[in-house]
């Protein structure tokens, strides 16, 4: 979230004192910025390795995270706690399917990627539980639990660029930071930027010395500078401290060779004070890495020419398809496709996927041709085929596999149509029941609908009160069809209702 004064306060008060700093090497330059920063931009810690930005690793390349050198502000919701289980399940899929990593899995407990607050009120004001869970978790630092590579030797290699790609396809991602140093005051962080080489790209002579840039100074605790209680879900916006800051690191921004653009600069400088977690170095200086996914609410359902009455909002399609893994070149199916959320979010984070949608709704339900228009409108790729039909008929899951050339499909995405069948007759299978069927019969017949190793990632709605494995289908069932259970997260819909993301793995 931006602040809404940062504009006018903050931007007033740094050109004030960049006027203070002598004047060589500095100018004011209009430079845009890239959705996903490029590469050059990332910089050069002595305690992360750089990689190439393509996304083919080999074991024997490697990089342990250093602990507390990223942090992620997740983006706020309107009600606290709805998508909150998503945050890490999401970005760890976003970066297995970045890296192609199979160390990174979805599943938290299983990988080495850990979370922990960066943020902690401890204000004189109560708040309620949720919201107090959702402050103090804003802001988390991402560590590396440290499990061994594939071949014992170490964890695998995680680049700059991986993560940064990684968020900029995150519904939840507001922004993710790399910490360059950590200090008691605002000098020690120019003196340990300058000693591990955080910003040597942006000094001349560097990769990136004509690269404009602005600093930014984020205030964080219980209590703001006037020990007057404040509200927890502030930010303490001092231009004194600000001026501070910038006065403090000058010796460093003296080498800079580009100029400031206090309005869009190519590299975004802030310092952090009173971050939870950083032990007596209670200031850190950190530089952008990226942001989450741009533009997600261009597929909000009031924006869409193809109008349903329940379809599926952005942040949930998104989340789907990052914990499936989606990547550049796969192939999606959805049985219950709707109004095409689920391949729209898909066709936003990996351009280059091919999709199919099924439904069994008429055009006048769904009209398919404003879906392609909706795809079209948007400048994505449009789906391989979207037609009406019943996924429990072989035919139609034929019809679909022939879409994508006869090949079984990565990955089957999907939000099903729960809650109908079940009015009518209370014994009726689920659609996940009706998918594990059509999964074994098409693997008997030899028209196999998923490859092994891909992925099926899906909602169950569930009362809170009954555990979800009573919900999901049998465990001989699940056998049955070839799959194997991965996870569960869950989304409080109401008082009285969750639903909750499942996924499996075929595996025969």
């Amino acid at each position: 979230m931006r602040l809404p004064c940062e504009g006018v306060m903050i931007i007033l008060c740094s050109w004030q004192v960049f006027q203070m700093i002598p004047a060589s090497g500095f100018s004011s330059q209009g430079v845009s910025v890239a959705t996903v920063p490029r590469r050059k931009h990332m910089s050069r810690s002595a305690t992360i390795e750089s990689t190439p930005t393509n996304t083919e690793h080999h074991v024997g390349d490697r990089l342990s995270l250093p602990p507390r050198k990223l942090l992620i502000h997740w983006r706020g919701e309107d009600v606290e706690g709805y998508s909150f289980a998503f945050r890490h399940p999401e970005l760890l899929g976003a970066l297995a399917a970045v890296t192609n990593n199979p160390l990174l899995e979805s599943h938290e407990d299983s990988s080495p990627i850990h979370f922990c607050n960066a943020l902690n009120y401890n204000g004189e004001s109560e708040l309620p539980e949720v919201k107090l869970k959702a402050f103090n978790s804003a802001m988390q630092w991402v560590t590396h639990h440290g499990k061994a590579g594939l071949d014992g030797g170490g964890p695998w290699m995680i680049s700059r660029n991986d993560i940064a790609v990684a968020a900029s396809r995150c519904a939840l991602i507001h922004t993710i930071y790399e910490v360059v140093a950590e200090g008691q005051s605002y000098s020690d962080l120019a003196v340990h930027a300058m000693e591990n080489g955080g910003f040597e790209d942006m000094m001349t002579g560097g990769e990136n010395q004509e690269d404009t840039w602005a600093v930014r100074v984020r205030h964080y605790g219980g209590e703001a500078d006037s020990k007057k209680e404040r509200r927890s879900g502030t930010r303490t916006r001092s231009c004194t401290m600000e001026k501070e800051a910038l006065l403090a690191l000058k010796p460093m921004l003296l080498k800079f060779g580009g100029g400031v653009d206090l309005k869009d600069p190519d590299c975004k400088i802030n310092v952090f004070d009173g971050l939870d977690g950083t032990g007596s170095a209670n200031k850190v200086l950190a530089r952008k890495m990226g942001t989450g996914l741009p533009k997600l609410f261009s597929i909000a359902p009031a924006t869409r020419i193809c109008v349903t009455t329940t379809p599926l909002e952005p942040i949930a399609a998104c989340s789907l398809c990052n914990i499936a893994g989606v990547s550049t070149d796969q192939t999606i199916l959805d049985p219950y496709s709707g109004s095409c959320a689920i391949l729209l979010a898909a066709a936003m984070m990996a351009p280059s996927c091919q999709t199919v949608g099924v439904d069994v709704a008429h055009d006048g339900l769904i009209n398919r041709d404003h879906i392609l228009q909706d795809f079209e409108f948007r400048g994505l790729a449009r789906p391989k085929a979207i037609f009406r039909g019943d996924s429990i008929d072989p035919m139609v899951r034929d019809r679909a596999r022939a879409a994508i050339g006869e090949e079984p499909f990565d990955h089957i995405i999907t939000d099903p149509p729960y809650g109908i069948r079940e009015k009518m007759d209370a014994n009726a299978p689920s659609p996940l029941e009706d998918l594990f069927t059509a999964l074994e019969h098409d693997r008997d017949r030899g028209r196999r609908l998923l490859k092994v190793g891909g992925r099926l990632v899906c909602f169950v709605p569930c009362n809170p009160t009954v555990d979800i494995q009573k919900v999901l289908p049998s465990q001989a069932k699940t056998e049955r069809a070839g799959m194997k259970f991965l996870q569960s997260q869950e989304q409080p819909l109401n008082s009285g209702l969750s639903r909750w993301l499942v996924s499996y793995e075929c595996t025969k």
